[in-house]
């Protein structure tokens, strides 16, 4: 395997590692919601990864995540009281030492770009601080630290970032919130920092008010799985923030270039360069035979004056992080920033990929035969079915899906399964909720040398054998990596 191969895997190997990492901070959190959120209930897939140990870590990076379904409600006995924040930002010093901020942060301190908030809410003992924020109208960072002067051990139970006059801006999607300590548990006497981020689209026009919110909670028994707010705490904080803080700063390049791979065509709109990021607009061709759900290692390279860059191992916001997009034709390609692209307008600008991990839209599906036990049809190669045995924890109607993928430290996704699937005649029937714990199947396992097996459990329910054979489970995503250099060139003075 080659260094930068090496390098892709590692990536992979520290996020597992970090979701690892916040697993009990999880337990806590997820039995809070229970208690305060509704929402469609899913079997949560265990994460493992060959050869590797639980590694503790002195600071977690990622908390957590939130989606847009069953958010808390926010109607509160007692608002909050917004004054001047007594806290001392001390040049964002916490921050700056902190050994595992996104690239885009840590730029921005760098640079000196996070602008000073000094604002502060106070609410039954409680008390958080905005010291600092920073956005480049694509990304939004708030710095934040939370107070806690009662007897009670609390944790987050909601945070939000609301535009004044933007009713739906939604910004929870794909919203996450990180911590510079070992745990989320904000102890009495206790101060804890905090940053929130979230993607903004290019579309909208953000006002300068904001209000950031912060729903605190008590984390014993009885509040964690209560309803009531009566456990909970609201606070407040308005103040403000020029999405176009930063505009005078940016470079936009209108490429309207196409790259095709696999004979599948992916227009490249704009790359643009910020001093936070670089990012590159995407859009699949609707008349493309394949469904693609991500491009293999994209890297945007630059020429100027005989020197290259190449900026590797984008994130990026699609519908299904970021209220950014409504469908999942449309994306972005979120690389590092580029300072050489910021002073100077590149001579040329290319994007080249690996190849794409892609179905044909007419085989997004996977037929299987209980009763005979096999898979009638699967797109690509590599996927079998098993029978989870009783004592592997199995439920009635219940099967194991393994799929062994080469290339596998390219893909940053999981194969996903409707909850729904369809027998021979036609009969919609749902997906049954699994009663019995995971048990011994149900993992996500990546060698060193890039091969991959994912493993997938499909619970048809009681009494599926007896529906007319076979059935269907139509694909959400599916892992199939078709691996075809190809590169276009976006600009070129």
């Amino acid at each position: 395997m080659t260094d930068k191969e090496d390098r892709i895997l590692q990536k992979n190997v520290d996020e597992m590692n970090q979701n690892t990492e916040t697993l009990q901070e999880m337990k806590i959190y997820n039995a809070m919601r229970k208690g305060i959120m509704e929402g469609k209930k899913r079997e949560k897939r265990r994460v493992y990864t060959a050869g590797l140990g639980v590694i503790a870590a002195a600071a977690v990076a990622l908390l957590f995540t939130y989606s847009s379904i069953g958010l808390p409600a926010k109607e509160v006995a007692q608002p909050s009281v917004q004054t001047a924040s007594p806290k001392n930002t001390d040049d964002f010093a916490a921050y700056r030492s902190f050994s595992r901020l996104e690239p885009a942060l840590a730029s921005a301190l760098e640079q000196n770009l996070v602008m000073p908030v000094g604002q502060s809410a106070e609410n039954k003992g409680y008390r958080v601080d905005v010291t600092g924020a920073v956005t480049d109208g694509r990304k939004v960072y708030i710095l934040y630290s939370v107070q806690n002067n009662t007897d009670k051990e609390v944790i987050h139970a909601d945070f939000a970032l609301q535009y004044e006059g933007i009713q739906e801006s939604n910004l929870h999607k794909g919203a996450a919130l990180s911590m510079l300590a070992s745990d989320n548990r904000i102890q009495p006497g206790q101060s804890k920092d905090f940053i929130y981020t979230t993607s903004l689209s290019p579309t909208v026009k953000y006002p300068k008010e904001v209000n950031y919110n912060v729903i605190l909670t008590e984390t014993s028994d009885k509040a964690l799985q209560s309803s009531s707010n009566k456990y909970r705490t609201n606070l407040d904080v308005a103040f403000e923030l020029n999405p176009d803080m930063l505009k005078a700063q940016e470079r936009i390049l209108k490429t309207d270039k196409t790259l095709t791979v696999d004979g599948q065509k992916i227009k490249v709109n704009l790359v643009q360069y910020t001093p936070l990021s670089t990012y590159a607009d995407l859009e699949y061709d609707l008349n493309n035979d394949k469904q693609i759900f991500q491009l293999i290692n994209p890297v945007l390279i630059s020429t100027n004056g005989g020197a290259t860059e190449k900026l590797f191992y984008p994130d990026i916001v699609n519908s299904d992080n970021s209220e950014v997009y409504s469908d999942n034709t449309k994306f972005t390609l979120v690389f590092r920033n580029s300072q050489s692209g910021l002073k100077h307008q590149p001579d040329t600008v290319s994007l080249k990929t690996f190849g794409i991990s892609a179905v044909e839209k007419n085989k997004m599906k996977i037929v299987v035969d209980l009763n005979k036990q096999q898979i009638i049809e699967a797109p690509g190669s590599g996927l079998e079915l098993v029978s989870p045995t009783q004592e592997n924890y199995a439920d009635e109607g219940e099967i194991l899906l393994r799929h062994t993928i080469t290339d596998a430290e390219y893909l940053k996704y999981y194969t996903r399964l409707a909850e729904t699937f369809t027998d021979a005649e036609g009969n919609v029937h749902k997906r049954a909720i699994k009663t019995t714990s995971a048990g011994n199947f149900g993992g996500y396992m990546t060698s060193k040398e890039g091969t991959a097996v994912d493993e997938m459990r499909y619970t048809f329910g009681k009494g599926a054998k007896d529906y007319p054979q076979p059935l269907t489970i139509t694909l959400e995503k599916y892992i199939n990596p078709i691996m075809d250099t190809q590169a276009v060139e976006l600009f070129s003075k």
